[in-house]
This record gives C-alpha cells, structure tokens and sequence, in this order.
C-alpha cells in the first residue's frame, strides 16, 4: 500500500471514529462506518437506541444509506471501513451487499460476551467465504485502541 492509498485510509477511518463520537454522544452504542463505492462514499452511525430498531448497527446503516442513494448494484465490489469489528448480522449484510474490502479499526476481545470465540475471519471461513471479503485491520489502531478502552 503506497502513502496515498493508507492517507486516505486514515481519512476514512477519521470519518468512521467521528461517527462513532456521533453516535455515544446521542446515547447511541459508539460504532461508525464508511462505504466507499465507485459512485462515491457514504458513512453513518450506530443508531439502535435513537432509532428503536435493533438492526440499526453502524454498517447496516452505511449499506442501507449507500443503497438508498445509489441503488444496491452499485455496493458491488465497494471498501467498508468500520470503527469497530462488524457482528455477525452486519458481517451478513456487508457480504450480501457485495463489500469486497473491510477495514477495522479495532477488533473486539476474543472469548469476551457476548460474541465468544467469534470473528470476522472465522465466520466466513465457516462459510466458506474467506474468498468473498478481504479483511484488514486498519489504521489508527492507536486512536481507536485509546477510544474503545
């Protein structure tokens, strides 16, 4: 990855951070994420408690933002970057979505409640999927270690 390519990164990232602020300043679990697609880039928050919808995670709502904007195909072959590890349902929506690139910024503790022994990685080599999605840990992992512990 050359220096523009991981700026830009870092960019995203900010932008996924700042949402995450967003989202616990409004009462809201502290997640933010950001699609970019050939017909450009779309972020939101974690919305569950201001919106009384379950599903309302940070990713869900980038994907469902991004589709409304632009139509579903155009999620194909697009780049997620996520203040925090995607769950299960999100991993689910972001793969039907067709993201092929997921950033992280910080990964949540193995072994730890709710979620177990789960991980992006494991889920979809269960699946078979491992192929689908690539998956990296992005940058500022300082910054988003500081801000999630």
């Amino acid at each position: 990855m050359d220096e523009s390519q991981l700026k830009a990164l870092s960019d995203l990232m900010a932008e996924a951070l700042d949402l995450a602020k967003q989202a616990m300043a409004a009462g809201d679990e502290p997640y933010g994420a950001v699609i970019v697609t050939a017909s450009g880039t779309v972020g939101d928050r974690n919305r569950v408690v201001t919106a009384s919808d379950p599903t309302a995670h940070s990713e869900v709502m980038a994907i469902r933002t991004a589709a409304l904007k632009w139509g579903s195909d155009a999620l194909r072959d697009s780049t997620m970057v996520t203040s925090f590890e995607p769950c299960p349902m999100c991993l689910g929506a972001i793969m039907e979505a067709g993201v092929t690139t997921l950033v992280i910024g910080e990964r949540r503790r193995v072994g730890e409640a709710p979620l177990g022994d789960y991980t992006v990685e494991a889920l979809l080599a269960m699946m078979g999927r491992t192929g689908d999605t690539a998956v990296s840990h992005g940058p500022l992992a300082d910054q988003m270690a500081a801000f999630y512990h």
